[in-house]
């Protein structure tokens, strides 16, 4: 790697860390939020009404990813990235000052989700970014996806941190929690500089040079790259549902398993530190695997691993009510996940440079919005209609998987557009 593909490398690395610090500080702070913000009649309706708030944030997603598709692909994929970047980190600061047990106090949680739903859109810009810049090193770009996944446990874990000092720190029930979400504009603002510091990816400046910019990305995504687009689409299912499957076990955890809340965050701390060494480790590991036996093939192997346990972590959540156990389950599902995440290397590759950046963007954000975003909602909605059995929010993850695992197996040679190198 020469010194601009390590720049590179290294703010896409903090790009994740701000995305990652956001998304797990909203996590860990769910129940807190629910009870400062909204007001159902308990506490799962406050939960699913706080869900239905993300899910919306989700729905405008496509919209965002239409927006920084354009701009990306017409003008540049560094400066999406920078107003992607401050869109979702700025905001999120924001939940900071929002007055508690105010009924406005919904409205405005909801007006910053829908403005973070859409600059979300722009979000996997970044691995275009990345991708594009490693593209004459694309024997071990599995490798690079997984160094790229440090920003995700650093993010994960800071967010743990800054909680923890917070809550030693503050009353942190009463006013003490608002604090780690001001810390969201400075990483943000850290984020968007490492960003702009960098030049454009080789294969924009060559496409911009040779004016094949389309004027309108989107139009031209549709019109010639249908095909592309719908098994983009389909694909990038495992990622998120999985992901919402975690985020739904660690809510059922705090709800089923009567524990003291001390004892929750101090088992929280640990599975965390693990989770933390072992996911950037795993995410390399599994990147290498991809490089070595093929991206589409290691996918299939963990979404079917992804499926085979799902059920069975529920029935034992269920059965001991352990908050240790699940939040174990929670770990090793999320691990298992690192598998699944070299898919995003081929969205890349379906889709010429010149929609690129519209065509990972819109086709991840649309299987968001149909999945991802409303994945931890539909699980609770599953699990509060159908009580005599614990498996409902598990076979639905199944299913979504099945689909995404025909999908993969779809994909041709000549599916792939690498005109990048």
């Amino acid at each position: 790697m020469n010194l601009v593909q390590t720049r590179v490398l290294i703010s896409t690395i903090i790009c994740r860390i701000a995305i990652w610090y956001d998304y797990m500080l909203f996590i860990d702070l769910i129940n807190i939020i629910s009870r400062e913000f909204c007001f159902a009649k308990d506490v799962y309706s406050n939960i699913m009404q706080l869900f239905g708030i993300v899910g919306i944030g989700a729905i405008v997603r496509p919209l965002g990813a239409f927006i920084f598709g354009h701009i990306g692909d017409r003008y540049g994929r560094r400066i999406a990235l920078i107003i992607t970047i401050l869109l979702i980190s700025i905001p999120s600061s924001l939940i900071a000052f929002i007055p508690s047990h105010n009924q406005v106090a919904t409205i405005l949680l909801l007006a910053i989700h829908i403005t973070q739903g859409i600059a979300l859109g722009g979000e996997q810009g970044s691995s275009v970014y990345l991708i594009e810049h490693l593209s004459s090193r694309k024997e071990n770009l599995g490798m690079y996806f997984g160094i790229m996944g440090f920003g995700r446990s650093i993010g994960v874990l800071l967010s743990a941190v800054i909680v923890i000092i917070c809550k030693k720190t503050t009353d942190f029930c009463a006013w003490g929690w608002r604090l780690p979400f001001i810390f969201s504009a400075i990483l943000g603002l850290i984020s968007a500089y490492s960003i702009y510091t960098l030049g454009e990816t080789p294969a924009y400046e060559k496409n911009r040079k040779q004016r094949n910019l389309p004027d309108l990305p989107i139009i031209e995504l549709i019109k010639r790259h249908k095909r592309a687009l719908i098994l983009a689409i389909l694909i990038s299912v495992p990622v998120n549902v999985a992901v919402g499957f975690t985020i739904f076990l660690r809510t059922l955890a705090k709800e089923i398993a009567l524990v003291d809340v001390y004892v929750t965050t101090y088992i929280n701390e640990i599975i965390l530190i693990i989770t933390s060494v072992l996911m950037p480790i795993s995410s390399i590991a599994f990147g290498m695997l991809a490089d070595k036996v093929g991206k589409e093939r290691t996918a299939i192997l963990f979404i079917v691993i992804t499926m085979v346990l799902c059920c069975p972590a529920l029935s034992i959540a269920y059965y001991y009510k352990n908050y240790l156990i699940i939040m174990l389950s929670v770990m090793a599902l999320s691990i298992i996940e690192r598998g699944i995440v070299p898919i995003g290397i081929v969205a890349s590759e379906l889709f010429p440079t010149n929609v690129r950046f519209s065509g990972v963007s819109l086709s991840r954000n649309i299987s968001y919005a149909l999945h991802g975003g409303f994945t931890p909602m539909v699980c609770i909605w599953l699990t509060v209609t159908f009580p005599q059995t614990n498996l409902a929010a598990g076979l639905y993850i199944v299913f979504c998987l099945l689909v995404s695992v025909v999908a993969i197996l779809q994909i041709k040679p000549q599916d792939k557009k690498c005109d990048w190198s």
